[in-house]
């Protein structure tokens, strides 16, 4: 009998059986190599900042808000060689003592350029004090991230130019990217290689390294942004490169299922013989494209009524087809030519939104007939210089403060000339009230009774208020958003001045007519010159020798003799002859300023000239040389006391 062995009790192995290990195993090494993580913006937020990086861009935030003229990148260079004690004081310190400002205007524009529209909307609504994402300071593990997507979409330039242009433009990818397209289109591999491809120098969102693409290959359906180790530049690529595409394809997606809406609608409308008749064209549309006007019934189709907006806003028809009161378009039915109809307004917005991208055709009809009723109204308007938005400029009613805030006003912000008044007032109240309380009723009777009394008051009211509201109008309309001056209608940019370069001008024309007052040319070597001290023999470099006071020239043979010789023991103009005097000074204080005089008026003079328009001139010479009060010194008094008591 052989030997048959007997298996031992328990299990024969350690682990658990497991079948489907080289199927997963396998499965697994597959999808390594495929799975690519890509950017959700609901789930990948924004890392916060390191503390030392958030207190460079709290100082940064502060700097620019208190000096807005400087560039950020002037506060970067100083923020990064200083410790970080104290350093805003330090910079603060630094810029007042060295007054280096240089201006922002420059870099906005050329920003304004490089970046795409949406980012230009983004910025233009968002608050003019923001300070902008690509101006503060970019953490290390963007710049590392922007470094590598900028190697690979950028492959034909060296990397020291990408360094180059990542370090001018403070590390910012969206920013970056355009001066390296540029610099692309210029090399001589791109040019090479455009020469058989005819490709663009701007790569497209589905052939960016970054960007995913899948589904359909003749589509280039965009899946998403593959993650770069940085949430704040996967956001950025986000923004710029897939939102635009999605929106695009969207719109085209509305237009394709529009147009074949539209397409089974005709086919079905002709198959069941529900054709309407366009009483204009006389051409055959169905009831979704045909408007009617509300008194005839009379028929019109969109095609006409675009076409009658656009003769009225670009042609010669808009008093005959815009209704002003209704705000609409009038019925334009040529066979019965006595119709008073109008065409409902919702009626036309469709007609014009038809085509998908007449949105701004309605918007241009609906600002010109706005605009056109607001002159209509002879209201005094407030108009945005940027835009058609404008607000009534009217004063509000005089409203009264309480006894609490009347004294609080006059205590904290009053001329010490109304304290003082305030100070007797209340003495005298004491000893006088019977007679002050009769006072202040009979200059009440005399403001609500006596209609000069109640203009001046007026007067008063109204530029207190003004004084108030200042120089800044806020556009409300939601696509301009900016602010401008009232005054020169400017776009405002603290800190503010009006007319700069009209008060360079006007302030250039008094230095130079100040400086022709006191100083002298001669007449053979054209130099010009200023006499410090001395007398008024004065010879010049080339040995011409002339008088500094009546500028003739003093010959070799005439010497001294030019000057008065006479003997005056109490000074003063001589009274026996009419020559110069030799160390006399004319009153130089008062050929200056009366050359001054003369230049500001002769200027007043060209701009009143140049502008056309009085009320212009009017307010540049009001912001240049100050504004006239009219009234005295009651007048200024007046409006101490209005805006005293005035809510």
């Amino acid at each position: 009998m052989d030997y048959v062995p007997v298996p031992k009790a328990g299990r024969l192995w350690t682990s658990k059986a497991d079948f489907f290990r080289p199927f997963r195993t396998a499965a697994g090494a597959a999808g390594d190599e495929n799975i690519i993580p890509l950017y959700d913006p609901a789930l990948h937020h924004e890392a916060t900042d390191e503390p030392e990086l958030r207190d460079l861009n709290t100082a940064l935030a502060t700097l620019v808000d208190v000096f807005p003229d400087v560039e950020p990148e002037t506060f970067r260079e100083m923020l990064s060689n200083i410790s970080e004690s104290s350093r805003v004081e330090v910079v603060t310190e630094q810029m007042l003592k060295n007054d280096a400002k240089k201006s922002r205007l420059g870099k906005t524009l050329r920003k304004a350029r490089l970046v795409d529209p949406t980012a230009k909307r983004r910025l233009r609504l968002t608050s003019e004090t923001a300070l902008p994402k690509e101006d503060t300071f970019r953490s290390e593990s963007y710049k590392k991230a922007v470094k590598q997507v900028l190697y690979q979409e950028f492959k034909n330039i060296s990397h020291s130019s990408i360094k180059a242009v990542m370090a001018e433009q403070n590390y910012s990818y969206s920013q970056s990217r355009p001066i390296l397209q540029q610099l692309a289109a210029k090399s001589w591999r791109f040019s090479l290689s455009s020469i058989w491809t005819r490709r663009s120098p701007s790569v497209a969102a589905g052939e960016h390294p970054s960007i995913i693409s899948g589904g359909d290959p003749t589509q280039s359906q965009i899946v998403g942004v593959r993650r770069t180790g940085s949430a704040q530049l996967d956001q950025e690529l986000h923004d710029l490169l897939i939102i635009p595409m999605l929106q695009q394809r969207r719109r085209e997606q509305l237009a394709a299922d529009h147009a074949l809406a539209s397409q089974l609608n005709d086919a079905e409308a002709k198959e069941a013989e529900t054709l309407f008749d366009c009483e204009c064209c006389y051409g055959s549309v169905t009831f979704e494209q045909l408007a009617i006007c509300d008194d005839g019934c009379h028929q019109l189709c969109f095609d006409c009524v675009r076409r009658s907006v656009n003769e009225a806003l670009f042609g010669q028809g808009w008093a005959q087809s815009i209704d002003l009161q209704k705000t609409t378009l009038r019925c334009f039915a040529p066979a019965d030519q006595t119709c008073h109809g109008r065409l409902p307004g919702e009626i036309v917005r469709r007609a014009l939104a038809e085509l998908g991208a007449e949105e701004d055709t309605w918007n241009e009809l609906q600002n010109r007939m706005a605009s056109e009723a607001l002159v209509k109204s002879r209201l005094r308007l407030q108009r945005c210089p940027l835009c058609s938005y404008a607000e009534v400029d009217e004063v509000p009613p005089l409203e009264l403060r309480n006894a609490k805030g009347i004294l609080k006003h006059i205590v904290t912000r009053s001329s010490a000339t109304l304290q003082m008044m305030l100070l007797l007032l209340t003495a005298g109240m004491i000893l006088f009230t019977v007679p002050l309380i009769l006072i202040a009723c009979l200059v009440w009777m005399l403001i609500t009774l006596v209609p000069p009394v109640a203009a001046i008051t007026d007067a008063s009211w109204s530029r207190v208020y003004k004084q108030r509201r200042g120089l800044k109008f806020e556009c409300r309309n939601t696509i301009c958003s900016k602010i401008s001056c009232i005054r020169c209608t400017a776009t405002w940019r603290d800190p503010h001045v009006c007319f700069k370069s009209e008060k360079t001008s006007l302030r250039t024309a008094i230095e130079s007519s100040a400086t022709a007052a006191v100083k002298r040319t001669c007449p053979r070597c054209l130099l010009s010159f200023v006499k410090a001290s001395g007398c008024n023999k004065l010879v010049c470099n080339c040995g011409y020798t002339m008088c500094y006071i009546c500028r003739q020239e003093i010959t070799s043979k005439e010497g001294y003799g030019h000057f008065c010789q006479h003997f005056r023991p109490s000074g003063g103009r001589c009274g026996e002859c009419e020559r110069c005097d030799l160390y006399g000074d004319e009153d130089e204080e008062a050929a200056i300023r009366k050359a001054a005089k003369a230049a500001e008026k002769a200027w007043r003079e060209k701009e009143g000239g140049r502008q056309g328009d009085t009320r212009t001139t009017e307010l540049m010479v009001e912001a240049l040389v100050g504004q006239t009060r009219h009234g005295g010194w009651y007048a200024g008094l007046l409006d101490a006391v209005v805006d005293a008591i005035a809510a």
